[in-house]
């Protein structure tokens, strides 16, 4: 009979270690339930401040990119009640199949968590970019023509190399 790697009969077989780890396991329901409690309070936190920048009455445009943020960030909240939801229901898993797949799922759900945090983090970083004050701009901008007037041998090296390359 071959080995592999993973034999389905002891799948379907209760963990005789299971018993070992029976202390863990209100640690679990307790840890899950608090993740669910945090995802349900960050909804309703980004919920009321939604409320609160719709009711300063900015421009359409600012409402309707506090509207995605609020969309993105009730969706996160949602993956970690959901995953508290899971980290809970690890209490009553007792076949490693089950007790596997639940983990898969947690680990799925994390990175799903992290990868929509950091496109929300550069969809942010990206509005304060754009949302840059105008004067500060425009002496940027100011300097930098300063700068480029200032050194001509610079600006006829780079023109020869622009005409080389043509």
């Amino acid at each position: 009979m071959p080995i592999s790697l993973l034999d389905f009969i002891s799948t379907q077989m209760p963990l005789p270690l299971a018993a070992a780890f029976d202390d863990t396991r209100p640690l679990l329901l307790w840890s899950g339930l608090a993740t669910l409690s945090f995802g349900v309070f960050l909804m309703f936190l980004h919920k009321r401040t939604f409320e609160r920048i719709e009711q300063q009455q900015a421009d359409s445009r600012t409402v309707l990119f506090e509207h995605r943020k609020f969309r993105r960030r009730t969706m996160l909240s949602s993956l970690i009640a959901a995953m508290g939801v899971i980290l809970a229901s690890l209490n009553w898993a007792i076949e490693p199949m089950v007790f596997t797949i639940l983990v898969l799922l947690i680990l799925i759900l994390i990175l799903a968590i992290l990868g929509l945090a950091t496109l929300d983090m550069l969809s942010i970083s990206l509005r304060g970019l754009s949302q840059s004050e105008n004067g500060a701009r425009q002496a940027m901008i100011d300097e930098y023509l300063r700068q480029r007037d200032k050194n001509p041998s610079q600006n006829s090296e780079t023109e020869n190399q622009d005409e080389t390359e043509a």
